[in-house]
């Protein structure tokens, strides 16, 4: 899903701001509104509808959930790593089960395991490593951490979308 410049801009200092001024708990606690609007998304789907692609869609509702939840855990692996070691992993995106709640499950366990792991982290610590996000440039480990809610939400209403649900 591309975005014009100005909405990547807007974005980016977003991020920015708002990983710089929270503390570790109000980005969790941020990010955690987004994992709570996805699985609820994805729960809304009709389990007949979730390998159907929809009209003017490219992903059935079960391929958007797989991506998010890959994505996330993906970055959530990378996010404890920067934060905690200052290094980031060569792991590629996780295997993921073919039921919808066990995605749900295995996500939300990825999830959670970076929380913990965020929470013990100094949360000035690394923050001169970034990595290159495609539309929002450099960010470090904390920006990439509040990425996680924007990512989750941005999923959230496609597969609300998609399950008739609005968005």
């Amino acid at each position: 899903m591309t975005q014009p410049q100005d909405e990547q801009a807007r974005i980016r200092s977003y991020l920015q701001q708002q990983a710089a001024q929270r503390t570790i708990d109000e980005l969790i606690r941020r990010v955690q509104e987004g994992m709570d609007e996805l699985a609820s998304a994805a729960r809304g789907v009709p389990t007949a509808a979730l390998t159907t692609i929809p009209p003017g869609e490219e992903w059935s509702p079960m391929d958007c959930l797989r991506h998010a939840a890959a994505s996330n855990m993906h970055v959530a692996q990378q996010v404890l790593f920067a934060a905690l070691e200052g290094t980031l992993p060569s792991n590629s995106e996780p295997d993921l089960p073919t039921d919808r709640e066990a995605i749900l499950a295995k996500h939300a366990e990825a999830i959670d395991s970076l929380y913990e792991h965020v929470r013990a982290a100094d949360p000035g610590a690394n923050l001169e490593l970034k990595w290159k996000h495609p539309f929002f440039g450099d960010l470090n480990w904390r920006e990439w951490l509040l990425f996680l809610r924007i990512h989750a939400k941005d999923h959230s209403r496609q597969l609300a979308a998609m399950s008739g649900q609005g968005g």
